[in-house]
């Protein structure tokens, strides 16, 4: 239960953590960004038996959270779609990567951003960015007298994600994303969009963040105290889902064994778009856990594989914090670390920006969108290449269907360097790019204008079949012409 929503103030020297408003002019796009407290109870879950049913292990327990707002000035020119994100956790530092990876179309089309922290791991860097605004924020463990079932041995030797506290509890976050949910539904004073009419509610989420996507999706949004008079969320987005990751109901069960069906959505009555990079289609156990596209009712589904994208690219996890002082000052500046002259660049802002479109009029006009090729992998789920080098299928665009270069997925980094793995020469979440010769290059396309008109007739294609929006298509011709030129087409 909320109990209460207090805004934060913003001034020249106290403002969000990664504020959008401090890397992009908002104002000039007529947007506003707001920070608020959730100060609330909520109960702990715990499962019974593995497949996806809970029931209550704990209740009413005190937290208080900080939700981010990004809407347009003005709330007769919003849109009605509200973007709920559960902000990623996996770094120690709270990416907003569904804002950076939409922002372009949001902020177009009147779009209205809901961030929220989805887990206390972040708060310590948020403390230390700034503690008079956030070191009120908690989430006492209600039950940190009681030891974990477990060692910190055996979560090592799994391969769990080393950010389990017993002072703290992420299972406090399901009745947390419920009500708030709910509350930007309604017409509460207290609900910062209650000026919004006719709200549109979308739940998105990146990475691990998807995975707890996965998670509320089958242990959470169809139980009746959940749904209560209708339907909390109107559709989902998934981006970047890491499958071989199950988000436990609390951390006390964080080395339980759950069954397999819980790496993937198992049951969704609503809209639900998956977009998997490179990095994600055929990797931890992606390969194995796939769902075929349906439009039966219980199973509204599609799924994107964006050929071409890393996991982590230079435009949504470097440039896009754009050298920022602060997180260089808490040591969490993002950076790319492969040992390659260019990191993966692969525009899937772009991709995200049409299956965000599509999601939308999916549920507000009950067809859905177009589908997609998938892209075919071996028998160990390795994607298979064509005679460029680059991976075949997919959700495609001119950048490789009339390629300059190729595009991997994985990058050399010094020994120390990978986040996921201290001793690996190899970084599994960020690729690199490299460029075909210039004798290569004419050999292929003749001139810069001739690889133009090619650029320019795929991408009305991709339009026509609503996997690029047209608004960005200009960009998108624009962006392979500057690279095929910087390459040595002429």
């Amino acid at each position: 239960m909320i109990k209460k929503i207090q805004e934060i103030p913003v001034s020249a020297s106290d403002y969000p953590f990664a504020s959008a408003a401090r890397y992009l002019n908002l104002e000039a796009y007529g947007y506003q960004e707001k920070e608020y407290y959730m100060d609330g109870t909520a109960n702990v879950y715990q499962s019974v038996g593995n497949t996806g049913e809970v029931e209550i292990r704990c209740r009413d327990a005190e937290y208080r959270n900080r939700l981010i707002v990004r809407a347009p000035s003005d709330p007769g020119r919003a849109g009605g779609n509200v973007v709920v994100e559960i902000i990623n956790p996996t770094s120690f530092m709270e990416i907003d990567r569904m804002w950076i990876l939409g922002y372009q179309k949001f902020l177009r089309d009147g779009d209205i951003y809901v961030g929220i922290t989805s887990k206390p791991n972040t708060i310590a860097k948020m403390v230390e960015f700034n503690e008079a605004r956030y070191g009120s924020l908690s989430w006492k463990n209600p039950t940190e007298d009681m030891p974990f079932p477990f060692s910190m041995e055996d979560v090592r030797k799994r391969g769990i994600l080393p950010d389990i506290d017993i002072r703290y509890e992420p299972g406090l976050f399901w009745d947390m994303l419920t009500d708030l949910a709910w509350l930007l539904r309604g017409d509460e004073e207290r609900n910062p969009l209650r000026a919004v009419a006719h709200r549109s509610l979308y739940l998105t989420g990146w990475s691990q963040s998807a995975c707890y996507l996965f998670r509320y999706l089958n242990s959470f949004a169809y139980r009746d105290e959940v749904k209560r008079d209708g339907q909390v969320f109107d559709g989902y987005l998934a981006g970047g889902g890491v499958r071989n990751l199950i988000i436990p109901v609390n951390q006390y069960e964080a080395v339980m064994d759950y069954d397999f069906r819980l790496k993937r959505v198992e049951h969704v009555e609503q809209p639900y778009i998956s977009v998997q990079t490179e990095s994600e289609n055929s990797a931890w156990d992606a390969f194995r856990t796939k769902r075929a596209d349906s439009d039966y009712p219980g199973f509204l589904y599609r799924e994107y594989e964006v050929t071409g994208a890393s996991h982590d690219t230079m435009f949504s996890y470097v440039n896009y914090y754009r050298d920022d002082e602060d997180l260089k000052r808490i040591s969490h500046l993002p950076v790319y670390v492969g040992e390659h002259a260019a990191g993966n660049d692969y525009p899937s802002w772009i991709l995200f920006g049409a299956a965000f479109r599509n999601l939308f009029r999916w549920v507000r006009e009950g067809a859905g969108p177009g589908r997609c090729e998938r892209i075919p992998v071996d028998e160990r789920g390795e994607n298979r290449k064509d005679v460029f080098g680059n991976t075949r299928g997919g959700l495609r665009t001119c950048l490789l269907n009339y390629p300059t270069g190729r595009y991997h997925i994985t990058s050399t980094v010094p020994k120390g360097a990978s986040f996921l793995d201290p001793e690996a020469e190899k970084d599994p979440l960020f690729g690199y790019q490299e460029a075909f010769s210039p004798a290569f290059l004419r050999e292929l396309y003749g001139s810069l204008d001739h690889y133009r008109q090619l650029c320019e007739e795929d991408t009305k294609e991709q339009i026509a079949k609503g996997f690029v929006c047209r608004e960005d298509g200009e960009a998108l011709v624009a962006l392979a012409v500057s690279l095929a030129k910087e390459r040595g087409l002429t």
